[in-house]
C-alpha cells in the first residue's frame, strides 16, 4: 500500500536548532524587512533631493550613475544599522506577548543565554551592516572622487554628442561641479566655468580633477578671461599646468577611514540589538509600540553622535561615543518605560 504524504515526515537540507527558531529566524526576517523599507525610503528621500539636478536642460542622464551609486551605499549603511535594532526589538517583544518568552524561561533558559544563542544572525548582521559601511566609508572619506567621475562621465557625454553632430557646437553641464563641457567642431572638450571673483572673470581648461578632498584644482592648458572693469582694462592669460589649492570644500570628507567605520558600524549594530532584545525580554516589555522605540532610540543616538563628529576634524577616539549613545539609549528607555508603568500602577 502506498504511503500517504502525511506519513513522510518534512525534510530539510539545513535543519534549525529550536533555538535559532524561537528567536533567531523571526529576527532575521524582520531585519531584512526593515531594511527594506528603510532603504525604499532613503533611496526616494535621495532622489527627491537630486532629481533638479540631473532634469536641468545640457545635464545627460548618464550623469546620475555616480550619484546614483553614492545613494544607494549610504542608504544601505542607514538600513542595515537601523534594522537590526528595531527587529531584535520587535520579535523579542513578539515572545513576550504570546507568552513564548515565559515558556522558555521556565525550561531554564536565562534572557542573556536567549540573545547570545542568535549568534549566528548577530555574525551575519555584522558582516553586512561593515560591508556597507565600508563601501559608503570609500565614497565618504574621498567625497572627490565623485566630482571627478561626474567631470569625466560629462566629458565624455560631451564627445559622444559631438560625434554625433559633427558640424554643431555641444555644451554639457556638470552638477555640483559648476562647469560645463563645451565641444565645438573640429576641437578637444574644453571646460568652461566661471572663477569665483565675482567680476564675472571666465575659465577655459582641457582638464580639470579635483583632489580627492576637494580643496584643490589641477587644470591643464588652462586660459584666465578678465572683462574690463572700473580700474583696469580686459585681460586675458594662458598657462599650460596650474594648480588652485585653498578651495572651500562642498562637503567635508569623513574623519574615519574605511575600515575603521566598517569595524565601528558592524559591532555597533549587533551590539545595540542585542541589547534591544535583551532589555525588552529581560523586563518583559510587550507592545509593537514599546518596541519600537526601545529598537529605534539606540540607532537614532548613535547616528546623530556620528553625524556631530563628523561635522568637524574629531579623533578617531571620539567615535567610542557612537557606540556608548547607542547603548545608553535602549536603557534609558526601558528606564523611562519601567517609571511610566510604575506610576500608571500607583495611580490606579
Amino acid at each position: 500500500m502506498p504511503l500517504s504524504d502525511r506519513s513522510i515526515p518534512p525534510r530539510t537540507l539545513l535543519p534549525i536548532p529550536p533555538l535559532l527558531r524561537v528567536f533567531a529566524v523571526p529576527m532575521l526576517r524582520d531585519t531584512l524587512l526593515v531594511a527594506a523599507g528603510v532603504l525604499l525610503v532613503s533611496l526616494v528621500a535621495g532622489a527627491a533631493r537630486t532629481m533638479p539636478l540631473f532634469l536641468a536642460p545640457g545635464v545627460p542622464a548618464r550623469l546620475a550613475l555616480p550619484f546614483a551609486r553614492a545613494a544607494l551605499f549610504v542608504s544601505l549603511e542607514a538600513a542595515l544599522f537601523v534594522a537590526p535594532p528595531i527587529a531584535a526589538a520587535l520579535a523579542a517583544a513578539r515572545l513576550v506577548d504570546r507568552g513564548e518568552a515565559r515558556a522558555v524561561f521556565a525550561l531554564g533558559l536565562s534572557p542573556r543565554a536567549l540573545v547570545a544563542g542568535a549568534w549566528p544572525v548577530w555574525l551575519l548582521v555584522a558582516l553586512a551592516a561593515a560591508s556597507a559601511s565600508a563601501a559608503w566609508g570609500r565614497e565618504a572619506q574621498a567625497p572627490g572622487r565623485i566630482v571627478l567621475e561626474l567631470l569625466h562621465e560629462g566629458r565624455a557625454a560631451c564627445v559622444a554628442a559631438s560625434a554625433r553632430r559633427p558640424e554643431a557646437p555641444v555644451a554639457v553641464e556638470v552638477p555640483l561641479a559648476s562647469v560645463s563641457w563645451v565641444c565645438l567642431p573640429g576641437e578637444a572638450p574644453r571646460a568652461v566655468g566661471a572663477l569665483p571673483t565675482g567680476q564675472g572673470a571666465a575659465f577655459a581648461a582641457r582638464s580639470i580633477e579635483p583632489s580627492t578632498d576637494l580643496t584643490s584644482l589641477r587644470l591643464s592648458d588652462l586660459s584666465i578671461a578678465v572683462p574690463e572693469g572700473e580700474a583696469h582694462g580686459p585681460a586675458y592669460a594662458r598657462v599650460e599646468e596650474a594648480s588652485i589649492r585653498g578651495l572651500v570644500p562642498l562637503g567635508r570628507p569623513s574623519n574615519l577611514r574605511a575600515p575603521l567605520r566598517a569595524a565601528l558600524m558592524g559591532m555597533t549594530a549587533v551590539v545595540v540589538a542585542a541589547l534591544a532584545a535583551f532589555v525588552v525580554i529581560a523586563r518583559s516589555m510587550g507592545g509593537r509600540a514599546v518596541a519600537l522605540g526601545i529598537g529605534l532610540s539606540g540607532p537614532a543616538a548613535a547616528l546623530m553622535v556620528l553625524s556631530a563628529l563628523e561635522r568637524a576634524p574629531s579623533p578617531v577616539a571620539a567615535y567610542a561615543g557612537v557606540a556608548a549613545a547607542g547603548l545608553a539609549a535602549p536603557l534609558a528607555g526601558a528606564l523611562l518605560v519601567r517609571l511610566a508603568v510604575t506610576r500608571r500602577g500607583a495611580a490606579g
